[in-house]
């Protein structure tokens, strides 16, 4: 169980290291903003063609190492909470679903920057692309949310995992706001969609760190 147990440790700080590489990639503070036109939209897609396909392919691999990871800490918690708590199916349930719109929202961008300039309608890929992403924000809080509860009832990682967990649950609820907010930071394509997330990449990050760490201590204490 250790070996596995470090091994999704390992695939969580990867996909952080993939993801800070993208940043600069797509630098995705440059993106119109929720007021941009369809023709805006199209020309930055085209301008920034090779950026945002390779930006896509970093962060489909880090989303995707999100998988290992999920199952790792899913098999943590399953191993503390036992076969009677409904924490750890709430959390699977919750990450997969999670990491299935991300990768939903990429998809949608990726065609849009594989077929620009010429996408018949760049707005409708643009805000789809960005409603995807903020939908997940309400399986993330469901996933984030189980672990720290359990967490913080069993101590089977270490507490400070479950306050950034909480954290990055209660932000990521408001995502929300931005499919009803039509302009500003809250907005679909405003400055919530990169601040927000952040909060996510810290627990995955911190959370890696961790499982790394309670697997060695785990090996150390079997071989005395």
């Amino acid at each position: 169980m250790s070996d596995g147990i470090r091994l999704a440790g390992v695939a969580g700080v990867l996909s952080i290291v993939l993801g800070i590489v993208g940043l600069p990639v797509d630098q995705m503070w440059t993106f119109p903003m929720s007021g941009a036109t369809a023709g805006e939209i199209a020309a930055f897609a085209a301008a920034n063609r090779t950026e945002l396909l390779v930006a896509m392919v970093l962060n489909t691999t880090a989303v995707g190492l999100w998988l290992v990871f999920g199952a790792g800490v899913w098999l943590r918690m399953r191993e503390v909470a036992g076969g009677e708590s409904i924490l750890p199916v709430c959390f699977l349930f919750g990450l997969v679903s999670f990491v299935t719109l991300l990768l939903a929202g990429f998809s949608v961008l990726l065609l849009l920057a594989y077929r620009a300039p010429e996408a018949s309608d760049s707005r409708l890929l643009y805000d789809l692309c960005f409603a995807l992403l903020a939908m997940s924000g309400i399986p993330t809080a469901l996933a984030l949310g189980s672990y720290a509860a359990l967490v913080l009832r069993t101590d089977s990682l270490p507490p400070w995992t479950a306050a950034l967990a909480t954290v990055a649950a209660l932000a990521h609820l408001l995502l929300l706001a931005s499919l009803v907010i039509r302009n500003g930071f809250f907005s679909l394509e405003g400055g919530v969609t990169i601040a927000i997330p952040g909060t996510l990449f810290a627990w995955i990050a911190g959370t890696g760190v961790a499982m790394v760490g309670t697997s060695r201590s785990v090996r150390g204490q079997s071989t005395i």
